[in-house]
């Protein structure tokens, strides 16, 4: 990520909801469309991923904007998972960093290259859960399209032993590579496929010209950095907290809570 490490850190963007108007300024007369991530953009992170409950108040902001511009939800988890979690029906979900997609009306779309790694990926959840069973806290999370090796949760004397157990597996299958995010290893497809590539090629798809709309990104993690980047010079990238490491973002807010009063800004000024 020769690109990304370049950036800025966090800490050094302008404030998103201080510089509210500057941010619609740039948008003109261009339609926005929104990619958002969910743990730790929408919701808070948690200890446990199943406890990360979208509140009211975001899902009746996303509700909202939803009806006005196209909304669409890019995350690591499984796309059933998220899905599940924001339950509107007028969004797109992208599940697996983008390559399990869905949206209204019936629409589904998959990455076609991600489907001959499966058999690997299965073996692999296989595997780790065999290593890791003794490990307490660590979690073997499986997904569609990749393996995230949860160690939040473990002891710090144990963690090298989670690490490496999904290094041992990397060097096994040669079609998967490692990803990572806070407190998250993550097996998937060795591909060049990530959440940017997802959101220019759902922009393509949707015929959504750049000279027409402008894309905004949301999210919080290294994760994230790709379609941060993909947005930097059509659009506008904003980080939710910060990671420790350089980033492609052109605004930044503190928490989860800013991340939804800008949204609910958003949707207000668009109603204008």
């Amino acid at each position: 990520m020769t690109e990304i490490e370049t950036g800025n850190s966090a800490e050094n963007l302008p404030y998103a909801l201080e510089r509210i108007e500057e941010i619609f300024d740039k948008s003109g007369s261009r339609r926005p469309v929104l990619f958002l991530d969910y743990d730790g953009t929408l919701t808070p992170i948690v200890s446990d991923p199943d406890e990360a409950i979208l509140s009211d108040k975001a899902r009746n902001v996303v509700s909202k904007l939803s009806k006005q511009i196209t909304v669409a939800v890019i995350s690591g988890r499984d796309r059933k998972d998220i899905q599940s979690k924001i339950n509107l029906d007028s969004l797109i979900y992208a599940g697996s960093h983008g390559f399990d997609i869905s949206g209204p009306d019936g629409m589904e779309m998959q990455y076609e290259p991600g489907r001959k790694t499966l058999p690997a990926l299965d073996e692999a959840e296989k595997r780790l859960n065999e290593k890791l069973q003794d490990v307490e806290g660590a979690w073997v999370e499986r997904k569609k399209f990749a393996i995230a090796v949860h160690y939040r949760n473990v002891a710090d004397k144990k963690v090298e032993v989670v690490k490496n157990a999904v290094l041992e597996e990397l060097e096994v299958y040669r079609e998967l590579k490692k990803g990572s995010g806070k407190k998250i290893l993550e097996l998937k497809p060795d591909i060049d496929w990530d959440k940017g590539k997802a959101l220019n090629w759902l922009m393509e798809e949707l015929k959504l010209d750049a000279n027409e709309y402008i894309p905004i990104f949301i999210g919080d993690d290294i994760t994230d950095e790709d379609a941060l980047q993909a947005v930097k010079d059509k659009g506008i990238g904003i980080m939710v907290g910060s990671h420790d490491q350089k980033t492609a973002a052109t605004y930044r807010l503190k928490n989860t809570e800013e991340a939804i009063e800008f949204l609910d800004r958003l949707q207000k000024r668009l109603l204008k």
